[in-house]
């Protein structure tokens, strides 16, 4: 009698464990996209990869809503040779909701570059001569500009980084601190995104 109820015991157990493995499992089918997926555009190409997701379960507003959005960028680069990751981030927001049918001019988004993330703001020239090459970022930023992306670099951080005004890309404004430019760009009505 031990015995039966021990294995009754495990086949219970057992279709239990299968039960909850197969509800971890379970994946809703608007979520099933994988890496050949990923595509760029339509306002940012060879830049700002991202998959679609038309059913997707949070549903974003895209009548009368104006994505105010800023991004902060201090960290350090992540490989001299790669544009920066957090650039990659903007272009990826601004070409995923583009293409989620969030018209280009409400997407209203501006970079705030200081600490880390100075360097991706560098001139070819000033590039090449810190890392023997040209700054894989400066495309990027050029194609970010393009599509609207207003770039502002810390003017604090350019100096204690060593860089001359002049070692600046064109496409990249100053600002007089990334503190000032935070706060003010806040007041405007922006939320920051700094993960």
């Amino acid at each position: 009698m031990i015995k039966r109820r021990t294995g009754m015991m495990r086949a219970l157990g057992m279709c239990a464990m299968n039960l909850a493995v197969g509800l971890l499992v379970t994946v809703p089918v608007s979520a099933q996209n994988t890496r050949n997926d990923l595509h760029d555009g339509p306002l940012i190409e060879g830049f700002g990869r991202h998959v679609d997701l038309p059913n997707a379960d949070f549903v974003m507003r895209t009548d009368d809503n104006i994505y105010r959005v800023a991004f902060e960028i201090s960290q350090p680069l992540n490989a001299p040779e790669r544009p920066h990751m957090r650039l990659e981030a903007a272009a990826r927001f601004m070409n995923m909701h583009a293409h989620a049918g969030i018209p280009q001019e409400d997407l209203q988004v501006k970079l705030v570059l200081h600490g880390g993330g100075t360097r991706a703001a560098m001139t070819n020239e000033a590039y090449r001569e810190r890392y023997e090459m040209d700054n894989p970022s400066l495309p990027l930023l050029e194609a970010l500009s393009d599509a609207g992306v207003e770039i502002f670099l810390c003017e604090q951080s350019r100096v204690l980084n060593g860089l001359d005004a002049n070692e600046v890309s064109a496409p990249v404004k100053s600002a007089l601190s990334a503190m000032t430019a935070v706060v003010t760009l806040q007041a405007d009505g922006y939320q920051f995104l700094t993960y």
